[in-house]
Parts: C-alpha cells; sequence; structure tokens
C-alpha cells in the first residue's frame, strides 16, 4: 500500500473516531429518541420503509426509541428535555440520493448531524434504504448509554424530593384519618350503652323530656357526609354532630353527650356531674 493511500486511510479512520467520540459526549445526555411517522420529504407515513428503518437502526445503537405516536414514559412526559428527535434529511442530487441522521433536542437545537449516506441505485425503495444505512456507519463505533447532564441530574433529584414529599404527607394524612376514626370509635364506645340507662330513665320519669323552646337548624359541614353544625336562630354554632355509624345517632364533639332519634323525637343525652339528663331537641335538616 502506498504512503499516500495509508495516510488518507489513517485520517479516515481518525475521522470515524472523532465523530463517534463527538456522538457519545453530545448523545448520551439524552435518555429516549422519539422517530417521526413521516419526515419532511415522504408524501406518505413510512414512505419507502424510512422510519421503521431508522428505528431499528437506533435500536442497534441501544438508543431507547418510540415514534410520536407512542405514549412516551412519566419521566419523559415530566421533563421534555430528556428526549431527542432523530429525523433524515434528505440533500439528494439528480444522480445520487443522499441521507443523513440529524438529532434536534426540546429547544429545538440540532444536538448532532450524522455524516451523509449516498446511493446511486436508481430505485428508490433501494436508494433511500442503503442512503440511510450508510448515514448510520457514523455509528460505526458508538453505542448509546444514557449519562443524566449535570441539569438532568438535578431535575430528576428534584422530582424525586417532590414525590417523597407527596408520599410523607400522604401517609401523614392517612395517619390522621385512622386517628380520627379511631378517636371517633372511642367516643362512640364510651356513650353507647348510655341510651339503655337513658331508656329506664324515660320510662319511668317521661316528665325529664320537654319540648325544645327554640328549634335548631341543621347545616352539613364542607366536605363531610353526614356531620353537622346545629345553628341556633342567631346563626350561632350550638353543637356540632358527627355520625357514629348507626342511623339517627350522632356524637356530640366535644362533650360525653349523643344525640339520637326516639320515638321520632330527636334528644340530647348527657352527663352533668355523673347525672344523665335527657332533653328534647327541635332539629331540622
Amino acid at each position: 500500500m502506498k504512503s499516500s493511500n495509508k495516510i488518507q486511510l489513517v485520517l479516515i479512520l481518525l475521522f470515524s473516531l472523532v465523530t463517534s467520540l463527538q456522538a457519545q459526549d453530545k448523545l448520551n445526555n439524552y435518555k429516549y429518541v422519539v422517530v417521526a411517522n413521516q419526515f419532511d420529504f415522504q408524501s406518505e407515513p413510512d414512505q419507502y420503509r424510512l422510519n421503521g428503518l431508522t428505528k431499528y437502526l437506533l435500536e442497534k445503537q441501544n438508543f431507547t426509541v418510540y415514534s410520536n405516536t407512542d405514549v412516551l414514559p412519566d419521566d419523559a412526559i415530566n421533563n421534555g428535555c430528556l428526549v431527542l428527535y432523530a429525523t433524515l434529511k434528505n440533500s439528494s442530487s439528480l444522480f445520487k440520493t443522499k441521507i443523513n441522521v440529524q438529532f434536534e433536542n426540546c429547544k429545538k437545537e440540532i444536538v448532532f448531524t450524522s455524516d451523509i449516506g449516498e446511493s446511486r441505485d436508481k430505485k428508490y425503495i433501494v436508494a433511500y434504504n442503503e442512503a440511510t444505512r450508510n448515514a448510520f456507519n457514523t455509528f460505526s463505533s458508538f453505542t448509546h448509554t444514557y449519562k443524566p447532564a449535570a441539569a438532568d441530574k438535578q431535575t430528576t433529584e428534584v422530582t424525586a424530593l417532590k414525590q417523597e414529599i407527596e408520599t410523607l404527607k400522604a401517609e401523614q394524612s392517612n395517619k390522621e384519618n385512622i386517628k380520627a376514626e379511631a378517636t371517633i370509635k372511642d367516643e362512640v364506645v364510651k356513650v353507647t350503652d348510655t341510651p339503655v340507662k337513658a331508656a329506664t330513665k324515660i320510662e319511668t320519669k317521661t316528665e325529664t323530656i320537654k319540648p325544645a323552646d327554640n328549634a335548631l337548624h341543621a347545616k352539613l359541614i364542607s366536605g363531610s357526609v353526614f356531620s353537622y353544625n346545629l345553628l341556633d336562630a342567631n346563626g350561632k354554632v350550638v353543637y356540632t354532630i358527627l355520625f357514629s355509624g348507626k342511623e339517627d345517632y350522632y356524637i356530640v364533639k366535644g362533650q360525653d353527650a349523643l344525640i339520637y332519634k326516639m320515638n321520632n323525637q330527636w334528644v340530647l343525652a348527657h352527663y352533668v356531674d355523673n347525672d344523665l339528663q335527657i332533653k328534647a331537641m327541635t332539629i331540622n335538616f
């Protein structure tokens, strides 16, 4: 081999190595590649089978590839700058089909452009496929390995921190709900045996139940299902009642007391100095 040919071969190999290193440096910062179903120079989707071929050749280089009609992973949806958009560019002349691969990021910046692949075949489907494969020779010594850039790492860490905070908030909310349910159950246990005693008193001392002078208006507490504030005529909250889980039985918040229905009459049963007192009430729900 002539000396000039050796030098030319070395230069070609060196140029190929440099190009590969540039591809590694620029493309490894991106996690996903999206390939359109139709490139600018095509008159229909996957014309000459180029879109499927492009996706296949990228996957051979270890890229994670999606088409532009696919649903992207959650991290790509949350951070669009993890994605590169690969497209074929056509610079064909009268006698040559020329194709190269161009990668664009989320900011519409061209990150990397491959060498131009050429073909002299007269059949379009053969020429475009051959030229595309030749363009991908640029990546002959390149295998994609995702390496987050510093900004991407920071974004990933922030996203993870946000998720952790949301998880902790959900856990705390769940604990508070469990605690609230336990408190209500405790209150129910404390007072559910009192109606039996009250019934005995009521049967023997019916005079203790007197019609209420003033009716109370029940206003549903916002965000609850069966909990109410009982308001007097001036709109003042007299009692807050919590549903006990049993029909027409309510726990009076902050008191050892129940409001329940007996013989179609609302009554308040509560202790005053260890003495159970029963009071008739009129409640408008």
